[in-house]
């Protein structure tokens, strides 16, 4: 399954949104705070899922709501896409959005090709006492709630008791394999040592051989990311090879817990380990942005929940020769990159001059020079503005 396209109206936030092709491998949706990049995953998410403990909400105001997606496994179904209405919940007035009845089959056919990692990611250490040896796969068919990592430590554990056994499948064996690879696919100098009698995953790095918990946040972050995926897909289709997984996985806020650095790599990282799966992703980091190609970047603007994909001026290999600067301005919308303080020191230094106020000029650029980077290649100016003040 591929999402080809989403129209959003009058769902939370959100008054109008239409995407009309998205990239089969990579998305990121970026915009300015609370445009509605979340709603618009869960939107996706309440498409395909049935099981869920959350609920959308119409827009406040509106008296009618639908989400419409359009994938590329309709050609299986009668159905064009799956939509879904808003319907009175009850007597108190509440709306809930439920599936049309007639698109029912659709759900039936996609639902388990849609994985989601909402903003819960981060995890703390975990001792194994004992290990869940088997998990039904209706417990993980609840794409608005996000894929838990309460467990993953568990199943990695698990899988690789069972990986020397004849009795494993050759699928369970890959899966176990293609996880053990995702350290070297973020760092190479990182790989799988060994699971030892303690029941602790240790790894070898550079400084020497460390538990698994040891890790850094960001590195356990992208490693919890790429684990879900294997786990959710050996549980939910036990007959395939993880490799030929062809779903969706939705991530909100990539960024999470990542230094900069790991945000520049997750994206590659996660499109090499799983290159027939189409990720859609949001995001509020000009790093993840920087390693994207011309058509992978959803920049979204508009007013008062009207929205619209903007059309950016891209080179022919993306973003990855844009500076932090000019995407943080030119895709992501910042108005200014400079803080109020610098602002408002600037602003007395420009009105000294003009007035020809050679204290005034002199204490601003004073507060001016102690706040700036060393090496602000402006500096100079505003010292040369100052000294022919001066006279």
């Amino acid at each position: 399954m591929k999402i080809e396209s989403l129209k959003i109206e009058n769902v939370g936030g959100i008054s109008s949104l239409s995407l009309d092709s998205f990239n089969p491998n990579l998305n990121i949706i970026c915009g300015e705070n609370g445009i509605g990049k979340t709603n618009i995953l869960d939107s996706i998410a309440h498409c395909l899922s049935l099981h869920s403990s959350k609920i959308l909400r119409k827009k406040a105001g509106s008296e009618n709501a639908k989400i419409q997606l359009v994938t590329d496994r309709n050609s299986d179904t009668p159905f064009l896409s799956a939509i879904k209405t808003f319907e009175p919940r009850d007597n108190s007035g509440g709306h809930d959005l439920i599936l049309k009845e007639f698109d029912r089959n659709f759900l039936k056919n996609n639902e388990p090709y849609l994985i989601y990692f909402n903003t819960e990611r981060l995890f703390s250490y975990k001792w194994i006492e004992s290990l869940n040896v088997y998990e039904q796969a209706e417990s993980h068919l609840r794409n608005l709630d996000g894929v838990s990592n309460e467990k993953a430590k568990d199943w990695f554990i698990k899988n690789e008791l069972l990986s020397s056994q004849s009795y494993t499948t050759k699928n369970d064996k890959n899966s176990i394999e293609l996880a053990k690879k995702a350290f070297g696919i973020l760092n190479q100098s990182y790989s799988f040592f060994a699971l030892k009698q303690d029941m602790e995953i240790y790894i070898d790095t550079p400084t020497g051989m460390i538990p698994y918990e040891y890790l850094s946040s960001g590195f356990k972050t992208c490693i919890s990311i790429m684990w879900g995926i294997i786990r959710e897909v050996q549980i939910r289709f036990p007959d395939m090879d993880i490799q030929d997984f062809n779903g969706v996985v939705l991530i909100d806020e990539i960024e999470l817990h990542l230094h900069p650095e790991w945000q520049g790599k997750i994206c590659n990282a996660l499109t090499t380990l799983f290159p027939n799966i189409q990720f859609i992703i949001s995001t509020h980091s000009p790093h993840v942005i920087q390693t994207a190609e011309a058509n992978e970047v959803i920049a979204l603007s508009g007013e008062n929940g009207y929205l619209e994909k903007r059309t950016l001026d891209i080179a022919p290999h993306g973003f990855k020769g844009w500076t932090i600067e000019e995407i943080l301005t030119d895709v992501m919308g910042m108005k200014d990159l400079r803080t109020q303080l610098y602002e408002d020191i600037k602003k007395k230094f420009d009105n000294a001059l003009k007035n020809k106020d050679v204290k005034a000029a002199a204490d601003a650029y004073d507060k001016l020079d102690q706040i700036l980077h060393p090496t602000y290649p402006l500096r100079a100016l505003f010292k040369m503005q100052l000294d022919a003040l001066k006279g």
